[in-house]
C-alpha cells in the first residue's frame, strides 16, 4: 500500500506516493533539507534551481564514494571469508 506524503523542500509543495513508511520519508526530506541548507551556507548561490543541482551533485558524490567503501568492505570481507575457509579443516 502506497503512503502519501507532503513534503515542503525549498518552499515547494510536493505529494510523494512511497512504499516507504511515512517517517522514513520524512526522515530523508530532512537529509535533504539539511544538505540544501548546507549548500547555502557554502556558496553563493540565491537561484532555487541552481541550489537543488549543487546538492544533487553533493548528495551523488556522497552516495558514489559510500558504494565504493561498500564495494571495498565486501572484497575485503570475501577475502578475510576464503583465508578462515583455508586454515579450516
Amino acid at each position: 500500500m502506497k503512503n502519501v506524503v507532503e513534503l515542503r523542500i525549498l518552499g515547494q509543495r510536493l505529494v510523494v506516493r512511497s512504499d516507504e513508511d511515512k517517517n522514513y520519508v520524512r526522515d530523508v526530506e530532512g537529509y535533504l533539507s539539511g544538505k540544501i541548507e548546507e549548500v547555502r551556507q557554502n556558496s553563493k548561490v540565491v537561484a532555487t534551481l541552481d541550489l537543488a543541482l549543487l546538492t544533487a551533485l553533493n548528495v551523488t558524490g556522497e552516495l558514489l564514494k559510500a558504494r565504493e567503501k561498500l564495494e571495498s568492505i565486501e572484497r575485503k570481507s570475501g577475502e578475510l571469508t576464503q583465508m578462515i575457509d583455508r586454515r579450516l579443516p
